[in-house]
């Protein structure tokens, strides 16, 4: 019986190299079978193709940086002078952790029937059912005590308001 010998890393390299090898040879057989014209050519554009296919454009100049002030004020008012009706109350209140408007609605002794005409005059984007800590609730009652008109505001801009139009309410953009 004859043993195997073992195979060298020598060995293991050629073998790998073996199928580029062969293309590398093939390539200069066909460059010496090629006549002297197109040897000369592509010696002439193969540099040409190279720095094509590497070639970069610089980058663009980067805009020019913003320059100039602008001021605005981000002072909100203290109270903003809503129309109050005769015999009527304003009310100004911040809405605390844990606060809900039906809880403000009970504190201030105003129907529940309000509170559930507000929910039904309510935009689709639901501003009442979002109202959170920090954000602003006026509401101004008429002489019978009754809801006239409901602002709610967050850092001095207004997210919604309300005004009664008869039994029910209505959201307006304006006080």
């Amino acid at each position: 019986m004859r043993r195997k010998q073992p195979v060298s890393f020598g060995t293991k390299i050629s073998q790998a190299t073996l199928p580029l090898r062969q293309g590398i040879g093939r390539g200069i057989t066909r460059w010496q079978r090629m006549s002297g014209t197109h040897k000369i050519a592509l010696l002439l554009l193969l540099p040409g193709w190279l720095y094509l296919f590497s070639w970069q454009p610089a980058p663009s100049t980067p805009p020019a940086p913003v320059s100039g002030k602008l001021s605005l004020s981000l002072a909100t008012q203290d109270k903003k002078e809503l129309p109050i009706p005769t015999g009527g109350k304003r009310i100004d209140h911040l809405l605390a952790q844990g606060e809900t408007l039906a809880a403000l609605f009970r504190q201030w002794k105003l129907p529940s029937s309000e509170l559930i005409a507000l929910i039904r005059a309510e935009p689709s984007y639901k501003p009442l059912s979002k109202l959170g800590v920090g954000h602003s609730i006026t509401a101004i009652l008429n002489a019978e005590g009754q809801l006239h008109y409901l602002e709610v505001t967050d850092n001095g801009l207004m997210i919604i308001a309300f005004r009664r139009m008869g039994q029910e309410f209505s959201p307006v953009t304006t006080p």
